[in-house]
C-alpha cells in the first residue's frame, strides 16, 4: 500500500513536471519567434529579412506543435506563420517593404499569444 502510494505521488510529480517543461519550450520558441520577426522588421535588405522570418517561422511551428496551447493563440500563431511565409516570398524577390510588413504583422500575432 505505502510503495502504490509512493509511486503514484511520484508519478503526479512527473506529470506536473512534464507540464511545466513544456510550457517553458512553448514560451522560449515563442519568444525566439517574436525576437527573429523583430530583427526582421529592422533588416536593411530583402535576403536578411527572409532569413530572420525563416528562423521566426521554425520557431513558431515548434510553439505552435506543442499541447498546452488555447485555440486563441493557435490562431494567432498560424496567422503569424502565414504572415512569416509571406515575408519569406517578398524578401527573396526584394520587395522589402511588403515583407518588413508582414514580419511586423508576424511579430504583432505573436505578442498576442505571450498576453
Amino acid at each position: 500500500m505505502m510503495r502504490a502510494c509512493k509511486a503514484m505521488n511520484l508519478g503526479l510529480l512527473v506529470l506536473i513536471a512534464g507540464f511545466g517543461l513544456s510550457a517553458c519550450w512553448v514560451d522560449n520558441h515563442l519568444h525566439q519567434a517574436i525576437r527573429y520577426a523583430e530583427a526582421a522588421v529592422v533588416a536593411d535588405d530583402g535576403e536578411t529579412i527572409a532569413k530572420h522570418s525563416e528562423t521566426a517561422k521554425n520557431h513558431a511551428l515548434m510553439a505552435q506543435n506543442q499541447h498546452n496551447i488555447s485555440s486563441a493563440d493557435r490562431i494567432h500563431l498560424a496567422v503569424g506563420i502565414v504572415s512569416l511565409e509571406q515575408a519569406i516570398t517578398n524578401g527573396k524577390f526584394d520587395a522589402d517593404d511588403t515583407a518588413r510588413k508582414a514580419a511586423r504583422g508576424a511579430m504583432i500575432h505573436f505578442k498576442e499569444v505571450r498576453k
